[in-house]
């Protein structure tokens, strides 16, 4: 059963929070939280009982944070396709965001977890919505106008995601240079607002937008 919002749960979530994009799930333990939110783990059972309804209620949190900032930059005046770059580049942050806890994530899905997919699916498919509503309104000026707009999307949004994945990767099996770059030069290149924002505009000039 929920129990109600208190300022015990709110700090707990802030620590569930700086936790997750700090360590990733697997730096997200029980004790952590309790600790840096300054709780026993008695209060912490009481709010929410297990790790994984602790982690979904900080995921489902910062995904609703990352919607009202998401509908902001579609609603923003200008044409479809300058809407579309937008939720792109949301999409970009939001993946940054929980960049620690991505490749775990996905991973869950990939190995076919129920649970995983059945929250994912549940909770964070909302801007796949709006983004497939803005692909249509672009389709007829996109070299893609003959493909579906799942296509369309697919296209787009691996731009937005895939580096921030293998970012994760790199860094976990201790790869410290690329290609001449130190990884945290790269992440800085690739995952700040302006690194975003280009890989937006190549996401669509792929499609020929």
């Amino acid at each position: 059963m929920a129990r109600p919002p208190s300022g015990t749960d709110l700090k707990l979530k802030t620590a569930g929070r700086k936790l997750l994009q700090e360590k990733g799930i697997t730096g997200l333990t029980v004790r952590e939280a309790c600790r840096v939110a300054g709780v026993n783990t008695g209060m912490f059972h009481y709010y929410f009982g297990s790790k994984d309804e602790f982690l979904k209620a900080v995921l489902k949190e910062m995904y609703a944070e990352f919607m009202l900032n998401f509908r902001a930059g579609v609603a923003v005046a200008g044409t479809p396709r300058a809407r579309l770059k937008n939720a792109l580049a949301e999409v970009g942050k939001f993946a940054r965001s929980v960049r620690n806890a991505a490749p775990m994530i996905f991973a869950d899905l990939a190995y076919g977890k129920k649970e995983a997919f059945t929250f994912v699916s549940g909770n964070f498919t909302e801007h796949i919505q709006h983004i497939a509503a803005l692909a249509e309104e672009c389709r007829p000026d996109s070299l893609l106008k003959g493909h579906s707009i799942p296509f369309m999307i697919a296209a787009m949004v691996s731009v937005m995601i895939f580096p921030v994945l293998i970012a994760g990767v790199l860094g976990r099996n201790g790869v410290r240079t690329v290609g001449g770059k130190t990884l945290e030069e790269l992440r800085d290149e690739v995952l700040s607002d302006a690194g975003i924002a280009e890989r937006a505009e190549i996401a669509l000039r792929g499609t020929g937008l």
